[in-house]
């Protein structure tokens, strides 16, 4: 995407020792130039359905702005910050199973699948849900979660996560006669509100989906 002599290619420089993927199979460096060239929300076919190239685009689209917006002005952008943008994103990438938050005492670190019980849990509190699944049974969402998870360490983990960003795939059973859209509205307002105030997470979507309804 990128013309020679932008920014990105001196940051895919230092990254290139790095060779990282995310747990779905996409490459880091290509969703870094994506964020990088402002398309971060525009997505592909296969990251409409991934909720780990969502939160890495969302994550990777943040750390990059103040670098996209020097370039857009057309001014030379100091070789200090591309190093210290280079060197957040290699945190950010160390382990995409985990947040990471930074600060003057060290950082912070929590597993993607405490991510995925805050928000089941908090689901399962909403008036009118009877169960709630960590993963989409939606089938296409469902295979990806499946397969990206699949041998590792955390197999429940269905939700994408990077630096303080998480994107959540929730399926719930309701209450049947109740007003499903309200219920999932608040499905995702006490999931969103709950990773917020839990986990300290900044940026944070909830996808809901009604897979069945009992009396």
């Amino acid at each position: 995407m990128s013309s020679p002599g932008q920014p990105i290619d001196d940051v895919n420089l230092l990254l290139s020792d790095a060779n990282q993927h995310l747990a779905c199979g996409a490459d880091i460096d290509e969703l870094l130039e994506q964020a990088a060239d402002g398309y971060a929300g525009q997505f592909t076919s296969h990251q409409r359905d991934c909720v780990y190239c969502q939160a890495a685009l969302r994550e990777f689209g943040r750390v990059w702005e103040p670098v996209r917006s020097l370039a857009a002005e057309r001014v030379a952008v100091p070789a200090a910050l591309k190093g210290a943008v280079a060197s957040q994103i290699r945190k950010l990438v160390a382990d995409v199973w985990y947040t990471l938050q930074l600060n003057d005492g060290g950082a912070i670190r929590i597993a993607a699948r405490v991510v995925a019980r805050i928000a089941r849990e908090a689901a399962r509190d909403v008036p009118g849900v009877r169960v709630a699944f960590g993963r989409s049974s939606h089938s296409r969402m469902a295979s990806l979660v499946e397969r990206a998870a699949l041998g590792h360490r955390h197999p429940n983990a269905a939700v994408g996560v990077l630096g303080r960003t998480a994107v959540v795939d929730l399926a719930i059973v309701a209450q049947y006669g109740d007003e499903l859209d309200a219920v999932a509205r608040e499905v995702q307002r006490r999931a969103v509100a709950e990773l917020r105030r839990k986990v300290g997470l900044r940026d944070v979507t909830v996808n809901v989906t009604v897979d069945d309804v009992i009396t």
